[in-house]
This record gives C-alpha cells, structure tokens and sequence, in this order.
C-alpha cells in the first residue's frame, strides 16, 4: 500500500483528492494546509508521492519542493504539482526542481487519475528494482560468507596440527 502526503491548502480540494487516492488506489493518505506542516510531516508518513499545491499560506510549493530536494533522505521522492497558476516562468521554476508532473486545476478527474497512476506505476518499478538489487546483495554476502566460514575452518584444523604435533 502506496503512502501519498497530500499537501492542499484548499479543504473542498483536499477531500476530493484524498477520496480519489483512498478510493482508486487504496493508498494511506497524509494532509497538510501548507509546506511548513508538510516539512514535518514527511518524516512521519514516509510518502511514496506527493501530491503538492503550488500556491498555499506560510511555505508555497516551491519553497517546500526546495526544502525537500536539499534533504538527501527526501530528495528523491516523486512530487506530481496541483495549481491554477498557469504561467511559463513558474512552471519552469517548479519544473526544475524535478517534478514529475503537473495537474493544472480545475483539473480533469481522468486525466488527473492517470497522472497518479503513472507515477505509482514508475515508483513500483523503482521499489521493484531496489528489492531485487537488494536480494542479489544478499546472494553475494552469502557466499561469501560461506566462503569465509570454511576459510576459517580450514585455519581451525590446521592450527590443531601445529598445536597437537
């Protein structure tokens, strides 16, 4: 099960996108009004996503997504932007701070289903990869683990000899 942060400072917005992700893609979902609650909460709900406003009181998107990409622990999480803001200049602002995409509002709920389900597909083909990495890691020290294991065996038997001749 997918974790999402849900940062919308909007309330009829945030129930509608957090029914969506409960509804279609049974995720666990966290909400935040602002970048500044959303900092703290990222520690906590260890979203898979985020799905972020552009435009909210105390921290905007922007400065959150700037926040969170000099975090070395979070700069990786992918981030899908909600806005009405429309402008070339913010886009390519928000753009290059590496989001995955962008959901202008008043936004089409299929369009806006696909956008989710694209960047849920990608992320599993992440996870999946970073699980299968890990589980060749495991092989590898095995064996040689193994290896070390008679290695030292070996030694054992022959410092009996030195010992008992």
């Amino acid at each position: 099960m997918f974790n999402v942060l849900l940062v919308e400072d909007n309330s009829g917005t945030q129930i509608l996108l957090k029914n969506i992700l409960k509804r279609k893609f049974y995720c666990n979902v966290f909400t935040a009004k602002d970048g500044m609650e959303a900092l703290k909460l990222v520690p906590i709900s260890k979203p898979d996503f985020i799905l972020l406003d552009y435009m909210m009181p105390n921290m905007d998107g922007y400065d959150f997504l700037k926040e969170l990409r000099m975090r070395k622990i979070h700069r990786n999480i992918p981030v899908i932007v909600i806005s009405a803001v429309n402008d070339k200049s913010s886009l390519k602002k928000i753009l290059a701070l590496g989001v995955k995409d962008y959901i202008l509002k008043p936004f089409n709920i299929e369009n806006t289903l696909e956008k989710i389900a694209s960047v849920m597909n990608e992320r599993n083909k992440d996870l999946s990869s970073s699980v299968k990495n890990l589980e060749s890691r495991v092989t590898l020290l095995e064996r040689q683990n193994k290896t070390l294991k008679k290695l030292n065996t070996e030694t054992s038997l022959i410092d009996r000899r030195i010992f008992l001749n």
